[in-house]
């Protein structure tokens, strides 16, 4: 039996300049540095721009727009896709819309509780999509990211725990021993398994390599789940 845990940021209180020394740092400066550590970092395997595969230039280009991060096959796209950041912004939300909404883990409001309805309103913050059955919901989501994205890692665990096809393999280090510290964390509203606070690290930096591998997995995981279940 393993004890798992979901994986939460820690924030130091102290407000101090770098090294705990120098003058106070701004409140709001503190809470966007929350914010985008509570980001996903870009987990497509395509540029955000043209869509095409990410790597057949050479190193993808990265870059941050109000936290969050953003990666293209080449500085060309990177161009291209600043010259109508909303329009760009709007296209990139559209295509992780539609890859995360299978993963949604719940039909209910995150504040509430209550139904989203039969048409919630899907939006993304931080390369991760929410759906809110308002736009004043959506207001108040936006208005405390942070807390709504662990809200919504909880409920990713606990809808995906039961079918997750690596429940002892690590994808970043392999076997997971009976001594290992098992912490579930979440990336674009896909569960994913790992060892150790290492690891956590690694797939947050590089989701792209890691993702393949888990849906993999819970692929071959349901193929033989409904074998079983049409074996006499």
């Amino acid at each position: 039996m393993f004890a798992s845990a979901v994986y939460v940021l820690l924030v130091p209180a102290c407000v101090s300049g770098p090294g705990g020394t120098g003058p106070p740092r701004d409140a709001s400066d503190l809470a966007r540095e929350v914010e985008s550590e509570s980001m996903d970092r870009y987990y497509l395997g395509v540029c955000a721009w043209c869509g095409g595969r990410l790597g057949i230039w050479g190193e993808a280009p990265e870059q941050i727009i109000q936290g969050r991060q953003l990666r293209y096959c080449r500085e060309e796209c990177q161009r291209d896709f600043g010259r109508d950041i909303v329009e760009s912004t709007r296209r990139i939300d559209a295509i992780m819309i539609a890859d995360q909404a299978p993963y949604y883990p719940v039909e209910v409001s995150l504040l509430t509780g209550r139904s989203l309805g039969s048409q919630p309103i899907d939006f993304v913050w931080g390369n991760r999509l929410f759906r809110a059955a308002s736009t004043e919901e959506q207001s108040e989501i936006l208005a405390d990211p942070a807390r709504f994205i662990r809200i919504l890692d909880r409920h990713v665990v606990a809808a995906q725990t039961p079918t997750y096809g690596m429940p002892r393999k690590c994808p970043v280090q392999g076997d997971i021993l009976p001594s290992d510290a098992v912490i579930d964390i979440v990336v674009a509203n896909r569960m994913i398994r790992v060892c150790c606070g290492r690891c956590v690290l690694a797939v947050k930096a590089r989701p792209y390599q890691y993702l393949g591998m888990v849906e993999y997995a819970n692929r071959q995981a349901g193929q033989q789940h409904q074998s079983d279940i049409r074996s006499p």
